[in-house]
């Protein structure tokens, strides 16, 4: 019983989150959303790199764009 209700709360505040989160930012909330994806994806890939660089991997074929 506890564990459902706790749950169902959370579920409510997520929702509410959301909900705050899409009246504040309006049309542009997509957009900080697509942004933080794209960060989140890059820092992954430099701590990636980095720690196959650690492991003594070296990468293979140029970069391109960094």
């Amino acid at each position: 019983m506890k564990d459902g209700l706790m749950l169902l709360l959370t579920g409510v505040a997520c929702a509410v989150g959301a909900a705050l989160f899409f009246k504040i930012f309006g049309s542009d909330a997509l957009n900080i959303i697509v942004l933080l994806a794209l960060a989140g994806t890059i820092g992954d890939n430099f701590r990636l790199r980095r720690r196959l660089r650690e492991m003594g991997a070296k990468p293979e074929g140029k970069r391109t764009w960094l």
